[in-house]
């Protein structure tokens, strides 16, 4: 087994003696001439599998590991996902460095935030790349995904396919999975978004310092004059206990948005369940301002939020607010996110992919405040569970989050994953203050009872799964669409 700095990996095609056919983290993929990384899951570890990678015809193996095998073709280096990365970059000639790269990393709000930037730039004619938790796009072809954010050999070839096919902006989710795991290591970003922090994934990273930490690296990272020789922005929610913090120390010019703080400040807000408009502030010259109207289909404060990261974005990118406005007016809301059924029965039913503490207070506080800004004393009907084998310490405080905020809760079954669901209820339950729930562990049977149940002008909010068409038990994912059982039954 060789010693192998990170350093020297700045040209695959000198660094061995042999033509590289492609590189893998998955044993199964591999091919002779391949290179195989040995990289820990949360399931299994690559170490295991590296005989395997052999007998298929890896012809060299890295590993930050003691393998317990003894083969010159082994590597040792300090971080293996790392050195995936920094390999990943120079195997696939630096996709990143051919086009503008925006990531937006936060609890909450990434997916509609990208989105929205998408939405525009390709409104606007530009051809677009889109990373995500709903799928990934090459302008409007969609390319499932596994993950928020790709591994970074698969990163990076989905990027290099991006720039072959002449994509000028990419969007992409950065999550706190793939910043602990170095899957963006080494990109080229042009511009990054923090959108806010609240508890969640702290089974990962066991405190709100650690996951803190790790979102913090891809701001520490960004350079002030990128790779292209391009100005760079860190654009960031200042409403945010993080917001200042996490900017603190990058290099990029720091860009702040919010309610009454930050070059691009919210004010005036006026929304229902349609829709919303609001006014921003927005910088001009110096210290003056001028005041944009924005009208959108989007609703909620958390969705202004939403809005004016992207309008700081997009004009960081000297995008002309008429063309904001415009484009921004045009925008639906993205699929699992805070979607409006209208039921026969004149009840609504709100389907939003709030699987946090935080995202299900703002969604249900979203639609107390609508209701009661209409003086409506109808009732707030909320179904929900949490996903199993995931962090089990936010379970009682969303149970309490929707008892409070609720008039009536069904608590169902979510994701179980390999736990049983009537035990990730009674987590739930625990955090419950008043006797206002009902169990019905059978998801379907949940959102039928809450259908059926409801009266004209009551809300339905159905949390947790959004645009999810599956469910997950005991490691098979069988069919399921929250929406199409509420149209079943609505």
């Amino acid at each position: 087994m060789l010693e192998f700095a990170e350093a020297k990996v700045t040209d695959i095609e000198s660094s061995f003696d042999f033509e590289v056919n492609k590189l893998c983290y998955n044993s199964n993929n591999v091919e002779p001439n391949d290179i195989f990384f040995a990289i820990k899951g949360f399931n299994s570890d690559g170490n295991d599998y590296i005989s395997d990678a052999f007998s298929r015809g890896a012809r060299a193996v890295f590993t930050d590991s003691e393998p317990g095998i003894n083969d010159s073709r082994i590597y040792k280096v300090k971080d293996c996902r790392k050195i995936m990365a920094v390999m990943s970059n120079d195997f696939f000639s630096y996709p990143s460095r051919k086009m503008k790269i925006i990531g937006a990393t936060g609890t909450n709000g990434k997916t509609t935030v990208t989105s929205l930037i998408n939405f525009v730039l390709q409104s606007l004619g530009k051809k677009t790349g889109l990373i995500g938790t709903n799928g990934n796009y090459i302008n409007k072809r969609y390319i499932k995904t596994e993950y928020t954010t790709p591994e970074s050999v698969d990163l990076n070839k989905l990027l290099k396919e991006m720039a072959d096919e002449g994509v000028e902006y990419v969007c992409m989710e950065v999550s706190s999975h793939s910043l602990a795991m170095h899957r963006v290591h080494g990109l080229d970003f042009d511009a990054v978004i923090f959108t806010n922090l609240t508890p969640e994934h702290l089974d990962l990273h066991k405190s709100m310092e650690l996951y803190f930490d790790a979102k913090k690296t891809l701001f520490d990272s960004i350079k002030r004059i990128n790779e292209k020789g391009s100005n760079t922005a860190a654009i960031y929610n200042c409403d945010d206990p993080y917001g200042d913090r996490i900017v603190s120390g990058s290099q990029a010019e720091r860009i702040a948005y919010g309610f009454g703080c930050g070059a691009y400040s919210g004010k005036n807000l006026k929304m229902d369940f349609d829709g919303m408009e609001f006014d921003v502030l927005v910088p001009r010259n110096g210290s003056e301002t001028d005041k944009i109207c924005i009208e959108t289909k989007l609703t909620g404060r958390f969705n202004v939020y939403n809005v004016l990261a992207s309008v700081a974005l997009l004009r960081f990118f000297k995008i002309d607010y008429k063309d904001i406005r415009k484009t921004i007016s045009e925008f639906n809301p993205v699929e699992g996110r805070f979607n409006q059924l209208k039921l026969s029965s004149g009840a609504v039913a709100i389907i939003d992919y709030s699987h946090t503490p935080d995202s299900l207070l703002k969604a249900v506080t979203t639609i107390r405040e609508i209701l009661d800004e209409n003086e409506s004393k109808k009732k707030v009907i909320t179904v929900f569970g949490c996903g199993g084998n995931r962090d089990k310490t936010k379970r009682p405080v969303m149970g309490e989050i929707a008892s409070e905020n609720s008039d009536e809760v069904i608590i169902t079954s979510d994701n179980p994953r390999f736990e049983e669901p009537m035990d990730i209820i009674e987590d739930i339950k625990a955090g419950f203050k008043k006797d206002n729930y009902t169990i019905i562990e059978n998801r379907e049977q949940a959102i039928k009872k809450a259908v059926e149940t409801s009266k004209k002008g009551d809300v339905i909010l159905i949390a947790g799964k959004g645009h999810e068409d599956y469910q997950e038990i005991k490691g098979i994912k069988h069919h399921f669409s929250d929406r199409e059982i509420v149209e079943k039954f609505c």
